[in-house]
């Protein structure tokens, strides 16, 4: 069982995969340890996923989500952000405090179902955004094609 912090966040990843295999199948997208340690695991793995996912999925951007994607894959993002202030703001409306950013929560993870590969333009527009549910079908279904 996931351990989120608050329920209103379980609920809300809950309804968010419920199109793409449910909250249960999708756990290893979510990593809750710090921002730093995952950010340092994934340094320094950054690029053999790059690779593996060129090797899997071929050199497309597959988050389509800027206007201008420019199609071709050069980084890769996480589904699911490591850390997000979207919920603090949208779900419990929190506010910056004395010229602060609303603090943002550690979610996702450095596991492979979690990168996805995005051209530069994509991944600079999503930056720590959560995913739609038609995004996360987009992509499974682009990862099905692939396989097949």
């Amino acid at each position: 069982m996931l351990d989120f912090e608050y329920k209103e966040d379980q609920e809300y990843f809950r309804k968010l995969l419920d199109a793409v295999g449910g909250l249960d199948a999708s756990s290893e997208l979510f990593d809750f340890r710090s921002l730093s340690e995952k950010r340092k695991e994934f340094n320094k793995m950054r690029d053999s996923v790059f690779e593996r996912l060129i090797s899997t999925y071929g050199d497309s951007c597959q988050l389509r989500y800027h206007n201008d994607c420019s199609e071709k894959a050069t980084q890769v993002d996480h589904l699911i952000p490591l850390a997000t202030n979207v919920l603090n703001k949208q779900l419990r409306l929190r506010k910056g405090e004395n010229g602060r950013k609303v603090p943002a929560q550690s979610f996702g993870s450095n596991h492979m179902s979690n990168f996805v590969l995005a051209c530069k333009r994509c991944n600079a527009y999503k930056k720590h955004n959560l995913p739609s549910a038609d995004m996360l079908l987009d992509i499974q279904n682009i990862r099905e094609e692939k396989k097949s």
